[in-house]
């Protein structure tokens, strides 16, 4: 039961990192690409 709610927690918090990363990648490009402009967009 406790290794179930481990691999659990583990699985959540991978994906919210990844999930993070992604999106940190995805703004730096749209600045990158639009400049200010990509403000616009949120």
């Amino acid at each position: 039961m406790a290794i179930a709610l481990l691999i659990w927690v583990a699985t959540i918090a991978f994906s919210l990192i990844c999930g993070t990363i992604l999106c940190y990648k995805v703004e730096k490009s749209k600045v990158k690409r639009w400049g200010y402009s990509g403000k616009l967009f949120k």
